[in-house]
């Protein structure tokens, strides 16, 4: 998995970083020895530091992908809390849902397949916290539909959003990735600027974007 910091500061991080769960750190060693896009060691510290800080019930997450996330996320919260989950790929919605009853966790854990973009009006009730690591070019649309169902004070995540560094600088940027870099360019501007959010940029993982719903 890629990561904007030097290999050596990312190293030492994560080693202060104690896995509280065997079996969760053998589930996420399984992830990274198929190349899933699971978070990073340090962004999981730093979502567990928020969920402690809200003391958060329930979030909603965009991009399943294989549960990792969403198992992670309700061990923090002690398995009391409520995660909703949003997957496309039919094969990692199985996937997640396998994993999750795996986990003993499908009670505190709502996996919902298909679009987010579409499902999200779907989902009733407001929320302490949202994580969002699903398709980059689709952020602001996916930000957007979260913060409607915020409490105040609540907080949105967005994962990768400095991608490999080409956020940062063109220097690094290529062909292909082009409108997803733009599109997240045209995203940080918007939740930086917009008065109705505080938003911090952290360089954590492959960057990390914090926003405060006032």
């Amino acid at each position: 998995m890629d990561n904007i910091n030097r290999e050596y500061i990312d190293t030492y991080i994560q080693n202060l970083i104690i896995n509280e769960d065997e079996k969760l750190e053998k589930f996420r060693e399984y992830c990274e020895s198929r190349g899933l896009p699971i978070i990073h060691k340090e962004v999981g510290q730093f979502i567990k530091l928020t969920i402690n800080q809200l003391n958060a019930k329930r979030i909603i997450e965009v991009g399943t992908n294989v549960g990792y996330s969403s198992i992670f996320m309700s061990q923090v919260m002690k398995n009391e809390g409520n995660v909703v989950t949003l997957e496309r790929s039919e094969k990692f919605y199985e996937e997640a849902l396998k994993n999750i009853i795996d986990f003993g966790l499908e009670k505190n854990i709502e996996v919902i397949f298909g679009d987010a973009a579409e499902n999200l009006e779907n989902i009733e009730g407001t929320f302490d916290m949202a994580f969002i690591d699903a398709a980059k070019s689709y952020y602001k649309t996916f930000f957007d539909k979260c913060c409607k169902m915020m409490k105040p004070g609540g907080i949105i995540i967005s994962d990768n959003v400095l991608y490999q560094g080409m956020i940062a600088t063109d220097d690094l940027v290529v062909r292909r990735k082009k409108t997803l870099v733009r599109n997240l360019r045209n995203y940080l501007e918007y939740i930086s600027h917009d008065e109705r959010y505080i938003t911090s940029v952290l360089p954590l993982g492959d960057g990390l974007a914090v926003t405060l719903i006032k």
